[in-house]
């Protein structure tokens, strides 16, 4: 009988060692979370508008004329003398419109 009153006690003692030991682990747990992050927005450029062609540059025509014409027409028997002048004067300007 004293066998099995010291298994008894044995089998309590180990048990009552892996009760004590049991409670004070802690149990870690390790969660990891994904998160989805979407990517940035692509940039605009914005350039500026093409520069507008200068205007074509203005020509302006101008002709001139001018002539003068002096005669001069004597008769010595009549004692007379004929003078003619005359002056002719032109001018045209063309501006061409847009």
């Amino acid at each position: 009988m004293k066998y099995v009153q010291r298994f008894a006690i044995s089998a309590m003692s180990l048990g009552l060692i892996i009760l004590v030991g049991a409670c004070g682990t802690t149990k870690t747990t390790k969660e990891t979370t994904t998160t989805y992050v979407p990517p940035p927005p692509a940039q605009v450029v914005v350039q500026a508008p093409p520069e507008a062609p200068p205007p074509p540059p203005t020509t302006t025509s101008s002709t001139t004329s001018d002539r003068t014409s002096y005669s001069t027409t004597s008769d010595p028997g009549a004692g007379t003398e004929n003078a003619t002048s005359s002056h002719h004067s032109e001018s045209t300007t063309v501006t061409p419109s847009n």
